[in-house]
């Protein structure tokens, strides 16, 4: 997609194994950003053949969150490159956090398409900063806990027509991965990045078609079934049987029909379950 004659944005969508995780590739002048890495060896391995194709260097990696389909194809992409690798602290300290814990819980799934040893950011940003590439300048927004993970950030292209990278702010099309123990600050920071990108004509999400503003508040509206229908479910109790996560399943088939990602419906119950008890 064209934003101007300077930048244009190519989106690259894993497919069903790599979560359909989006990066995007920010392609200008004299060079490319690429905005997040994949989960896969092979899908990580397709996102580096996309940018050589366009036969310009890899300028930088932007990182909105540190979960694998996001960051694991780091170490296909930029390989032995002195690649800057730009995330928040906080971002880079989850990654380190979790690596080892995600090897143990997908490793085995995935066998040899997991990336065995991740590659981490080398530039460390604070809320607010600018990077800029290629005469592009990107802005980087700290959101902490409350997207689908424990660090999330979006990044802003404020060179030219605004365009917002929101990472996993936002799962459009598919079912969304609530299992981290933030669905209420995802909500919050739903409505307080509203008015941050009022301005912005395009959302790049993590997952799914980009759109406009109104993709924060389809995401909204799909939180918000998945907790009433859990606290229904639920009765008080801090988890689901296992009819009721069918139930649960069936539910959310109706919010969002045809959506890809289903698996996440009943992975995320028990998790909204017990925050709801704790904040009610």
């Amino acid at each position: 997609m064209a934003l101007s004659t300077v930048v244009q944005i190519h989106a690259h969508v894993s497919g069903e194994q790599g979560l359909f995780a989006n990066a995007y590739l920010v392609e200008t002048a004299h060079g490319v950003v690429v905005i997040d890495a994949t989960l896969t060896r092979t899908e990580s391995r397709a996102l580096r053949a996309r940018v050589e194709a366009l036969d310009k260097p890899l300028l930088a990696v932007l990182l909105t969150h540190a979960h694998p389909d996001h960051v694991a194809g780091l170490t296909e992409l930029v390989g032995k490159a002195p690649t800057p690798i730009v995330a928040l602290a906080s971002v880079e300290r989850l990654m380190r956090a979790t690596e080892a814990a995600k090897r143990a819980q997908w490793g085995p799934v995935y066998q040899d398409e997991w990336i065995g040893q991740w590659t981490y950011p080398t530039q460390l940003v604070h809320d607010c900063d600018r990077v800029t590439f290629d005469d592009v300048t990107y802005r980087v927004y700290e959101l902490g806990p409350g997207g689908d993970c424990d660090a999330n950030s979006l990044w802003i292209l404020e060179t030219g027509p605004k365009a917002a990278f929101i990472g996993d702010l936002v799962f459009n099309g598919t079912h969304s991965y609530t299992a981290d123990n933030h669905l209420l600050a995802w909500l919050a920071n739903l409505e307080q990045v509203h008015t941050l990108l009022a301005d912005v004509p395009t959302l790049y999400p993590g997952h799914g078609q980009p759109g406009r503003l109104d993709l924060l508040d389809a995401q909204r509206d799909y939180l918000l079934a998945y907790c009433a229908a859990v606290k229904e479910l639920a009765a008080g109790q801090p988890s689901l049987s296992e009819e009721a996560k069918e139930q649960l399943v069936a539910r959310m088939e109706q919010v969002r029909p045809g959506a890809g990602l289903t698996f996440l419906i009943g992975l995320s119950a028990d998790a909204v379950a017990a925050e709801l008890i704790g904040h009610r």
